[in-house]
């Protein structure tokens, strides 16, 4: 099981307290951590929420359903969350009855709450035993000290990546491949391997080609078929696999026609300063989440986008911040 960046609270806790002589072994690590251990009921609640929950949240910095620990640390010892006999205040039941406070207004993400979907019966735990819970919970407390041992980032997957390059440069499986049957098995084979496309041999339909599967295996995808195991080193292989696939994705991603992913409709694919510094700007929030400053976008147009552009071609130049943002830090690491 990955370890997750869990937050260490301050032993101040009853749960937490001093023992009479030398600690054991076990009483040492828990006044170490002092996460108050999870009781039976808030096992139950673990238990009876995972199935709704861990679609979204069992990796990365909102792993909350990870683990019973996880779903202890970060939900219920949180009081920003669980507000310990208090549950009108707690956000988690506000969000599990679709009334959240914050940028999400219910969980599940979708077209019904928890709450309805214990109204239509398809989970098992109603709002009264969570509110009861709530209501019934001692008092949790929560230090500011990380714990030093958890990794702070973790890589991307190659699937993860796979999708977030479809989506984030307007590109789709048919882009890549045309799908067709051998002996009545659905396989993929592809248009151009100039633009390499990546997939996972276990993928359906599966891949025909094996340079396909690894430029997959060489961003670190496993596979159950080949019996490879996952890797999320950021390993020189990684890196040049990366680099390779963002650059010829971007290029066929800019040369696609009609795609409005990278350039918006009414948006401006020029040469003029003014109009590729706001493609910058908006390219930094599309790919990173965040938005660049002007001396950040100024920095990126004079050392990338400049040294690769013509006075009669732009689009190595695109090509390039495209790819940069790509192997961007923010990008490939959360």
């Amino acid at each position: 099981m990955r370890r997750f960046g869990f937050i260490v609270l301050a032993a101040v806790s009853l749960a937490c307290g001093q023992q009479d002589g030398a600690p054991s072994t076990q009483e040492a690590q828990q006044q170490a951590s002092c996460v108050p251990r999870p009781g039976s009921e808030t096992q139950r609640v673990y238990e009876a929420l995972k199935p709704h929950c861990e679609g979204c949240h069992v990796q990365g910095n909102r792993g909350y359903f990870a683990s019973l620990d996880a779903f202890q640390g970060l939900i219920v010892a949180d009081t920003r969350m669980v507000k310990a006999g208090k549950p009108d205040e707690s956000e988690l039941i506000r969000l599990l009855e679709g009334r959240g406070t914050g940028a999400f207004k219910q969980m599940p993400i979708g077209q019904k709450s928890y709450a309805q979907m214990v109204t239509d019966g398809t989970a098992r735990m109603s709002m009264a035993d969570l509110r009861a819970w709530v209501q019934a919970l001692g008092t949790q407390q929560r230090g500011g000290e990380p714990n030093a041992d958890a990794p702070r980032i973790t890589r991307l997957s190659a699937n993860q990546m796979q999708r977030a390059l479809y989506q984030q440069l307007g590109l789709v499986h048919e882009d890549f491949y045309i799908v067709g049957l051998e002996h009545n098995i659905p396989m993929a084979e592809m248009r151009d391997g100039d633009h390499l496309p990546l997939l996972s041999p276990d993928a359906l339909p599966m891949p025909r080609q094996k340079g396909t599967e690894e430029r997959y295996h060489g961003l670190g995808g496993g596979s159950t078929v080949r019996q490879i195991s996952e890797d999320r080193t950021a390993s020189p292989t990684f890196a040049l696999t990366l680099t390779q696939v963002s650059q010829r994705w971007c290029r066929r991603a800019l040369g696609k026609v009609g795609n409005t992913a990278l350039f918006p409709t009414g948006t401006a694919r020029t040469a003029n300063p003014v109009d590729v510094k706001a493609t910058l700007r908006r390219w930094s929030l599309h790919f990173l989440g965040e938005r660049f400053t002007d001396a950040q976008v100024d920095d990126l147009y004079t050392k990338v986008f400049v040294p690769l552009s013509t006075p009669t071609d732009t689009e190595p130049a695109y090509v390039g911040v495209c790819s940069y943002f790509i192997r961007h830090p923010r990008w490939i690491f959360y």
